[in-house]
């Protein structure tokens, strides 16, 4: 087992095993409740490329985008009247992007592993999207201080991910079986995540998508 690591999220020193599957260990943070994956057993970037090339997220898929609709209807009533939205982690079709922009909203897709705006995080946004993304951040503290650091006075974080039901079922649940989630979230989680970002943390009506407020 992998003894005691510091915390990806908080920093504290006292992250401890929770179990493991036939692939990888989950260590948990009493702290501030992240679980994580230890480095270890990260994938290489080619690896985890090649990982999300089995994924079928192009809008010509149905299913993919009734998924993405329920994140566009969040984002729709968020986004003030010609607000500029940023697509973070958008995937190398950026789907999400498009039907943003179907929406009549101005988005901006960006993701670092297919180059994808490699300039855009210099300007700010209203409202910024993570959906499905946050679980794969290797660097999550600076990827988290970037999000702050773009966000308008009075901006918006949307969050798509699956927060664990248990510490016990981890080592089953389908969520952590994907190899390239590394970060396991509970809604305390979620919510010092959040603060790290400036942001308060709220839930929504959906049991996986959550908002992040920037106080006026």
């Amino acid at each position: 087992m992998t003894p005691s690591i510091a915390c990806k999220l908080c920093l504290a020193n006292t992250c401890v095993s929770v179990g493991r599957n036939k692939q990888r260990e989950f260590v948990h943070c009493p702290r501030c409740g992240l679980v994580c994956v230890p480095p270890a057993f990260w994938l290489s970037v080619d690896d985890e490329r090649a990982r999300y090339g089995y994924h079928d997220n192009v809008p010509s898929n149905p299913g993919y985008v009734d998924f993405l609709g329920e994140v566009v209807d969040v984002v729709a009533t968020l986004a003030p009247a010609g607000g500029r939205v940023l697509d973070f982690g958008s995937g190398e079709n950026a789907a999400l992007t498009e039907l943003l922009r179907g929406r009549g909203l101005v988005c901006t897709a960006y993701d670092p592993l297919y180059g994808i705006g490699q300039r855009v995080l210099d300007e700010c946004y209203d409202v910024i999207v993570l959906c499905e993304v946050i679980e794969h951040l290797h660097n999550l503290r600076a990827e988290l201080a970037r999000i702050g650091n773009c966000l308008a006075p009075a901006g918006k974080v949307v969050v798509r991910t699956r927060c664990y039901p248990s510490l016990e079922s981890l080592p089953t649940w389908w969520y952590a079986r994907d190899a390239t989630h590394v970060n396991l979230f509970s809604r305390e989680a979620l919510a010092y995540a959040a603060e790290l970002c400036g942001t308060r943390f709220a839930v929504t009506d959906k049991l996986d998508i959550f908002v992040w407020s920037r106080p006026h």
